[in-house]
């Protein structure tokens, strides 16, 4: 019970904080149209996987992404990270519910998408399945978290996570599938897109609102990997927290 009192008391006091931000909202209401609007004119209003879908989880990743990967610098700039990593709460705990906290605020932005694109953009809403649908949706979200929260523990070692967060952020948008086919890549390119659960997850989603009418090997792949990295995060999030209580390096600018 200790663990939900304190998820609920951060997702409740992250949330204030976060829409406290102009950039926040910003990212939440004004970048989803600018993606569908985008996608609109590429497509030519004819791909409304991309359109909607892709724009949506263009908009979700980039909240999730940014927010998250620098949740840890964020806390260190504004002197709180020292507090936070010897509550009686575990740090990776705090760290992982405000990932959390960020990923499913992203979802308001994946509504936004939806309702522009169906009253002002004129695409029809297709989904073939809407259990596999949810079911991609809950992939989706745990590979967000998965590759979110490696990139936070990762990131707590740099002091310029600010600048580095471009260089996580955009190249998915490219390699995953979310703006465009995946098989349209390199070869190469390909190989390192296969090794993302989001990759996975998008296309699982894709296809659930297609022609999907059983469970496929993408959601299996989605799942396995996020697992993966979750499991490689929590790893290195102790060793990182071991090394920085070490050093005495969690504060600091």
């Amino acid at each position: 019970m200790t663990y939900f009192r304190a998820l609920f008391s951060i997702f409740k006091i992250h949330y204030k904080i976060s829409f406290s931000r102009n950039l926040y909202k910003f990212s939440i209401f004004i970048m989803p149209i600018f993606f569908s609007t985008l996608l609109y004119f590429i497509y030519s209003g004819k791909e409304m996987v991309y359109i909607i879908w892709g724009s949506g989880i263009a908009s979700l990743w980039g909240l999730a992404c940014y927010s998250s990967a620098i949740e840890i610098e964020r806390e260190r700039l504004s002197g709180t990270l020292e507090a936070v990593s010897v509550t009686p709460i575990r740090f990776e705990f705090i760290i992982f519910s405000k990932i959390l906290a960020n990923t499913l605020i992203g979802f308001i932005s994946f509504a936004i998408v939806i309702i522009y694109s169906i009253l002002i953009l004129r695409i029809p809403l297709i989904i073939s399945r809407i259990d596999l649908f949810l079911l991609s949706l809950f992939s989706l979200l745990l590979s967000l978290l998965a590759i979110s929260f490696l990139t936070a523990t990762l990131f707590t070692l740099s002091r310029n996570a600010f600048a580095l967060i471009s260089s996580i952020l955009y190249p998915i948008y490219f390699i995953s599938g979310i703006l465009f086919p995946v098989e349209i890549l390199p070869s190469w390119v390909q190989y390192i897109s296969n090794i993302l659960p989001i990759r996975w997850s998008v296309s699982f989603l894709k296809n659930s609102v297609q022609k999907c009418n059983s469970i496929e090997k993408e959601f299996y792949y989605s799942i396995i990997l996020s697992v993966l990295y979750l499991l490689v995060g929590h790893f290195l999030f102790k060793y990182i927290e071991r090394k920085n209580r070490k050093d005495a390096t969690f504060g600091g600018i």
